[in-house]
């Protein structure tokens, strides 16, 4: 996002030249990290959905307050070290704290690393629907740091394909071309793929830096259903919207908008093979009880009854549609058959 400075690391960076007034807010499971260690100021939050939980807020803010006294509040600089939820709760924090404070994400898994550290979203959590308290505030730097990333294991690199695919899926080639080259996720390496995946995210928020537009829409390719397995079965973010990708492509292709040669073209590559569309998503889809709840509560509804849809016609081509909720409970039930 504009304003926000992107800084590649291969080492760790040193600490002492972020800022002198920075509060480290970090992932518990990084409490005994050398890097951590460095900072006088720090403050340690477990990751989750109950760290967004705005029912938690007051007393994170009562601790952090502390913790600030004797930083000066013009020089305050919140470093947020961790995943989205982590990225989503610090960056609240920043924006709101002192009414606004500068800010710096320190993503540690691909996940973050790849989409929610950039673009200046946050996002607090209300009565079980997600990111429904939040604001836009972008961040003064993004640092990515290489030991950090790859310190992770191959899990998480399975949780990032959600977004991975839904950003070259909108992208086009050349980037869906590198991306559906690579053979498994053993060999994905998203470190080198990393500039490419930020700038293609970037180049759509940049057009609509503030959602008024409906472009920046285009990023929620996979998410409304993605969302719904998120919240009712628990499924990781990443792992959520890879099954959020295949419910849209097999709507797209029932809604005539995809060809069957272009989807084969998606499904038959290497990682495209690994969207769900077959037995697995169809139990998922089963499992699904409060559907109608959890989208009547989405971002993207327009009334009580519709809300829009990002569909795929082809590779480097979304279409964003309005949709009823009933539609969308009808195609659920359709693909759980």
């Amino acid at each position: 996002m504009a304003g926000t400075k992107l800084e590649f690391y291969n080492q760790w960076p040193e600490p002492k030249k972020l800022n002198t007034g920075s509060l480290l807010i970090f992932d518990e499971r990084f409490k005994k990290h050398s890097w951590v260690l460095k900072f006088p100021h720090r403050y340690a939050v477990k990751s989750g959905e109950d760290l967004k939980d705005l029912r938690n807020l007051p007393r994170h803010l009562e601790a952090i307050l502390k913790i600030s006294e004797n930083v000066d509040a013009k020089k305050i600089t919140f470093i947020g070290m961790g995943g989205g939820s982590i990225g989503d709760f610090v960056g609240f924090v920043a924006s709101v704290f002192k009414r606004g404070s500068h800010l710096i994400h320190v993503p540690s898994t691909w996940l973050s690393s790849i989409d929610s550290a950039h673009g200046g979203k946050t996002g607090l959590n209300i009565q079980r629907s997600k990111n429904q308290i939040g604001t836009f505030y972008p961040a003064d730097k993004v640092l990515l740091i290489k030991p950090l990333l790859e310190s992770q294991p191959l899990d998480r690199s399975t949780e990032a394909l959600g977004e991975i695919l839904k950003i070259a899926l909108l992208q086009g080639s050349p980037l869906w071309k590198k991306i559906s080259a690579v053979e498994t996720i053993e060999q994905l390496q998203p470190w080198r793929f990393l500039k490419e995946l930020i700038s293609a995210k970037l180049k759509i928020v940049n057009q609509d830096p503030l959602e008024q537009k409906g472009i920046r829409q285009l990023l929620n390719l996979g998410h409304t259903l993605g969302h719904v397995f998120e919240a009712e079965l628990k499924v990781p973010h990443g792992i959520a919207v890879l099954w959020g990708l295949g419910f849209t492509l097999q709507w797209s292709l029932q809604k005539k908008y995809l060809s069957s040669s272009e989807l084969a073209k998606i499904l038959l590559s290497p990682l495209g093979f690994l969207i769900p569309v077959g037995p697995e998503l169809k139990i998922g889809l089963r499992r699904l009880k409060k559907a109608k709840v959890l989208l009547s509560q989405d971002k993207k509804r327009n009334s009580k009854k519709s809300l829009r849809f990002v569909f795929v016609k082809r590779i480097g081509q979304p279409k964003i549609d309005t949709v009823l909720i009933e539609d969308v409970l009808k195609e659920i039930k359709r693909q759980s058959l």
